[in-house]
């Protein structure tokens, strides 16, 4: 026997493995699929049953003129992808790498059709926010995931390891050699050889107590990918959703009265009756984009004008009664007749006819992370990302119905080139000595019998990135929280559990994800601080205006010797180009 099996209770051989089963990483494994002998795709949940994608009340964004030409769809004929490009990088606030939004708006079309051919149902076509025309194609998550775990099914070769958590890569000499990984279920330590990784594992929107992501979502692949050196890009621009949920808790976050405002004509009051987003965006109000109907709400309530539970207004109260109760006719499937994710909400909604609605932002989406290039590298040979939590894409904000777009595009692309890596390349060595000490950092919760709790840990994380890393930022603030940062990284290894069971024992789990979370807390206040502007999905009080002249620049992160290293770098601006003016953050040129 020899060393590695005595460390690894179980060792599996796989030329790609992708972490990640839902939208990008499904796409690219049934593309890594076509050319590889064995695929291997790891997932913290149940395939098809976990991840973002499944939460996504959904439109795909492909250009008006393809979704009338190809699904016969009420779509507009003077759009174009080069329009959509446009739109992106307008709303991304031009720091979008503008190659990769060609690729993006190129191939979103033909993605998309293969999706359909496969038996997607598709809805309605829908204008959202920040598009000229449009391009929404409603397919709800649920859609989704039936489609391609039925795809991924069919596949001999791809193998699906449910309730596991990869939390380590290995390297060798620079490059891809394999991962660790828990199964959650048994407890059992994995090691996976392989000679190239895709990373699809989504945001870190859970480092946020108010949050419409399920609890996946911990900014694993972020925190992973930093490890080894790969580089991050545009971490301050954290996305959060307006008009979610407050009450009751078991409905935090939940965003249908969002829904409601994007088809029928809403109200957002401060607690004075005003419509604040006058100030804010007096043309689009309410139909503003996201980050600034969230960054309106936000700053009502810390000057003052918010609800008694901390959040602004949802109001229908102006319109007819009857028209109230007639719209939810006309909702797409997913939400009409007032149905949302299988429940009635007339059972939780007050009398839309007479009250509003308290509702606050939550954590929605990460518009930055691992940076890549058009063929979905990292930097480090073997090692490739795809879909939510890689940067370049959507800039400093994304507009809706594009990340499922990503996935779908983007998926495949990473499965395509690191199936050709591998044929380029030759097995790569286990470092034992890294085994080792991996396995030794992730099982020492059990040695301890007292110490730091690690829920009670992950709720001071989510504590300090609502109050100081939140929608709205500040200078005293985001260094408070990297001195909370650094004194919760201390405590680290402190951490116990008082249930000595390895068989998905929930307080190891949120131990083996506290480091992931502070990695990603920590490059988003940096970069944050660095960012002394406010642009797309960041908003710095102490520095209001949107500033053309000095600040239409990319932010890397990467780790250099232990630390954190930051440095700022211009957009290449081939076709997109904003005016050189300082101007009020929201307004647009």
């Amino acid at each position: 026997m020899s060393t590695l099996e005595r460390i690894a209770d179980e060792i599996i051989i796989t030329d790609v493995l992708i972490v990640g089963s839902e939208g990008a990483g499904a796409r690219a494994a049934l593309e890594a699929s076509k050319a590889c002998k064995s695929v291997v795709v790891a997932t913290k949940g149940v395939v098809g049953k976990s991840g973002a994608t499944l939460t996504a009340d959904a439109d795909i964004d492909i250009d008006s003129r393809s979704a009338a030409e190809l699904f016969g769809l009420p779509g507009d004929l003077r759009d174009s992808p080069e329009k959509f490009a446009e739109d992106m990088c307008k709303e991304g606030e031009y720091l979008n790498d503008q190659y990769l939004v060609k690729i993006h708006c190129n191939e979103a079309p033909e993605r998309l059709k293969e999706l359909v051919d496969w038996g997607a149902r598709i809805d309605k076509l829908t204008h959202a926010p920040g598009h000229t025309y449009p391009r929404g194609v409603w397919i709800p998550g649920t859609e989704f995931a039936r489609v391609l775990t039925k795809e991924l099914k069919k596949r001999d070769n791809i193998r699906l390891l449910e309730h596991m958590m990869i939390t380590d890569i290995l390297l060798d000499d620079g490059a891809v050699a394999g991962a660790c990984g828990v199964e959650m279920t048994t407890g059992k330590f994995f090691v996976i050889k392989a000679k190239a990784i895709i990373l699809c594992t989504g945001g870190a929107m859970r480092i946020y107590p108010h949050t419409t992501a399920p609890d996946e979502l911990t900014g694993d692949g972020l925190a992973m990918a930093y490890r080894v050196g790969a580089k991050l890009v545009d971490m301050e621009f954290p996305m959060f959703l307006p008009y979610t949920l407050m009450k009751p808790e078991s409905l935090d976050g939940v965003d249908f009265p969002y829904l409601l405002s994007a088809y029928v004509e809403t109200h957002a009051l401060n607690r004075h009756g005003e419509r604040y987003m006058k100030k804010w965006d007096p043309e689009r109000l309410e139909h503003s984009t996201r980050d600034v109907n969230s960054i309106a709400a936000m700053v009502e309530v810390l000057e003052g004008r918010g609800s008694p539970s901390g959040g602004t207004y949802l109001s229908l109260k102006h319109l007819p009664d009857n028209l109230i109760e007639f719209s939810a006719d006309w909702f797409p499937a997913s939400i009409a007749n007032w149905r949302y994710g299988g429940f009635n909400m007339k059972d939780y909604l007050p009398d839309l006819r007479t009250h509003a609605m308290e509702t606050s932002p939550a954590s929605h989406f990460w518009n930055g992370g691992i940076k890549i290039n058009e063929f979905c590298e990292t930097g480090i040979p073997g090692l490739y990302a795809a879909g939510e939590g890689t940067g370049s894409i959507h800039g400093a904000n994304r507009v809706s119905g594009n990340a499922l777009t990503m996935t779908q595009v983007w998926g495949p692309r990473a499965g395509l080139y690191a199936s050709k890596y591998i044929g380029e390349t030759g097995s790569k060595t286990v470092d034992l000595e890294q085994v080792m000490r991996i396995k030794e950092r992730l099982y020492a919760p059990f040695k301890y019998d007292s110490g730091v709790d690690a829920i009670a840990l992950r709720k001071k994380i989510q504590e300090v990135a609502w109050t100081y890393v939140g929608v709205v930022r500040e200078e005293k603030g985001l260094k408070k929280a990297l001195d909370e940062i650094a004194c919760l990284r201390d405590q680290l290894k402190d951490v116990f559990v008082t249930n000595k069971s390895k068989r998905y024992n929930m307080e190891w789990i949120e131990s083996m994800q506290l480091e992931n979370m502070l990695d990603v807390l920590e490059m988003v206040a940096r970069a944050s601080l660095v960012r002394q502007e406010s642009r797309g999905a960041l908003y710095r009080r102490d520095f209001p205006k949107t500033d053309n002249i000095n600040w239409v620049k990319n932010i890397i992160i990467e780790k250099k010797n232990g630390d954190m290293s930051l440095s700022v770098h211009d957009v290449k601006l081939d076709t997109h180009k904003p005016k050189k003016i300082v101007r009020d953050y929201g307004f647009k040129e």
